[in-house]
């Protein structure tokens, strides 16, 4: 039966990987709860459980004590598994330590202790089966955070089986072997849980950014667009804050790329983008329509101010400096502009209409750049 130490130097190395456990739990319990890990939070359940250990081979319950490290093994086989959800072909293993976790060690937990007979042993060799089958086959398409997981895999087996080891030959030994191995095992998958969360958080981010950013202007994909319409729809609806949409169309396009090149009028876009982009204000959002259409929602502006500064400065800004690729054209913009309805029209039917009026501007030009459509033209 293992006891509390009495040496003073083995009291404060006691305290202090049971501190370390301490400070893994908060700091897993904030982290999931603020970015959402649900890795973590599991996580921060086996520190509690290692914690829960600990007390208990102090306080000398050895069969409660080993009760408590087969949960503590069951609940990391469950974070084991959302840790590699990513890697394939693991479906049976998968079900194995599903099988193990939820079914196996808590009934040897129960029975261990119902009983008082040492079956951490057995379990823990059961577990490390299971343990060794998943990270075989995910080993490698876990790098390199695998690397910190199964240093801590190990720690916790370690652990698991200097226990129950003491435990059945019932010698009084040192609990610091134990507790030094649970800290050792709880700081490492923490890192390794932290550092496939930013991982995976990262590459989520690129994923979001290809469904809301345009790829070829940087500028917002057309379904935010329409949302944030719908947005200051409510807006206008609720205090009849004002906003405008505004179309610009990019003129030579064809010109372009007869006198110059198809790379010359490729080029024209992504560089239009960017001169409406510096011209935006902000809040002021702007998406790709097509080849040669740009949408801008203009917020907290009626059509006529909209008409005089913005629009303006979009005229401006695009003849600013020549194409690159065309050292001779300057960029040439038409712009077609209104102010939201409050009308529920969705806004793709919005846009098309107003596209449909910069065609007719477009196919019959004339010296003016900038047509403001009224309510009337816009939603009859």
């Amino acid at each position: 039966m293992t006891v509390l130490p009495v040496d003073p130097d083995e009291l404060v190395a006691l305290g202090a990987f049971a501190g370390v456990q301490l400070l893994i739990l908060c700091l897993s319990v904030v982290i999931a709860n603020a970015y959402r890990e649900r890795a973590l939070l599991v996580h921060g359940a086996a520190a509690t459980l290692a914690l829960l250990t600990l007390q208990l081979i102090v306080g000398g319950n050895a069969y409660l004590a080993q009760s408590a490290l087969l949960m503590l093994l069951a609940v990391d086989g469950l974070q084991l598994l959302e840790l590699v959800s990513h890697a394939g072909a693991l479906r049976q293993p998968r079900r194995l330590m599903i099988g193990t976790s939820l079914v196996v060690l808590p009934l040897l937990a129960v029975a261990g202790f119902a009983l008082k007979i040492h079956l951490l042993l057995a379990g823990a060799l059961f577990w490390m089966i299971c343990l060794v089958l998943i990270m075989f086959r995910a080993w490698p398409q876990s790098q390199p955070w695998a690397r910190w997981l199964v240093a801590g895999q190990a720690a916790l087996a370690a652990a698991a089986l200097y226990t129950g080891w003491r435990h059945l030959v019932e010698e009084t030994g040192s609990i610091l072997p134990t507790a030094a191995l649970l800290a050792l095992w709880s700081t490492t998958v923490f890192l390794a849980t932290s550092w496939r969360n930013r991982i995976y958080s990262d590459t989520k981010v690129r994923i979001d950014a290809r469904n809301t950013i345009d790829p070829l202007t940087g500028l917002s994909m057309p379904v935010i667009f329409y949302d944030r319409v719908r947005a200051v729809r409510n807006l206008m609806l609720r205090y009849g804050h004002p906003s405008v949409i505004v179309l610009v169309h990019i003129e030579q396009l064809q010109k372009l790329a007869a006198e110059f090149g198809p790379e010359a009028a490729e080029s024209a876009l992504p560089l239009a983008a960017n001169r409406i982009r510096e011209a935006l204000r902000d809040g002021d959002v702007a998406a790709r329509l097509s080849h040669s259409r740009i949408a801008v929602l203009v917020e907290g502006m009626a059509p006529a101010e909209a008409a005089g500064s913005v629009a303006s400065r979009f005229l401006v800004a695009a003849m600013k400096e020549p194409l690159p690729l065309a050292p001779t054209e300057f960029l040439h913009f038409r712009i077609v502009l209104a102010a939201v309805p409050v009308e529920d029209l969705p806004p793709k039917a919005l846009l098309q209409r107003m596209s449909d009026r910069l065609d007719d501007h477009v196919r019959s030009p004339t010296e003016r750049r900038i047509i403001t459509l009224t309510h009337e033209e816009l939603v009859a």
